[in-house]
């Protein structure tokens, strides 16, 4: 039987800043994956001036002006619509996504500042002990 020379701490270090990181890291990055495909950026840039729900009405045949002027007012008044939107929803998308980010990127921070914080607070309680 072979005993392990290194000491437990030695694996939970290991293990902390090297696949639990990595683990921590994918997370976040999944997490950002799913609030971008979530709120459709890209589809939403690509039919920023797209008519709302693609409402509209047509031209019809001929020419009659009065018929031009109201269908060009309504599908017009949808684009409108459309952008604001879309507009909208892509400025909470970004505020969501960019709050996942800092909130992902204090994670990190405090992912690799832990250990220092464990051994702070057990030398803490144990001179709460001795004291």
């Amino acid at each position: 039987m072979q005993e392990n020379s290194q000491p437990m701490v030695w694996y939970y270090f290991k293990w902390h800043y090297g696949k639990g990181f990595g683990e921590a890291i994918n997370t976040i990055k999944n997490f950002l994956w799913f609030i971008a495909h979530f709120f459709s950026f890209k589809l939403l840039l690509k039919t920023l001036f797209s008519p709302w729900r693609r409402m509209g009405e047509s031209y019809g045949d001929g020419f009659n002006l009065e018929a031009f002027a109201s269908a060009f007012i309504v599908n017009s008044l949808m684009r409108v619509v459309g952008f604001i939107s879309r507009v909208i929803i892509i400025f909470v998308g970004v505020v969501t996504y960019v709050a996942a980010l800092l909130f992902g990127l204090s994670i990190i921070f405090i992912w690799i500042l832990l250990p220092v914080i464990l051994m702070g607070s057990l030398l803490l309680a144990a001179t709460f002990i001795v004291v």
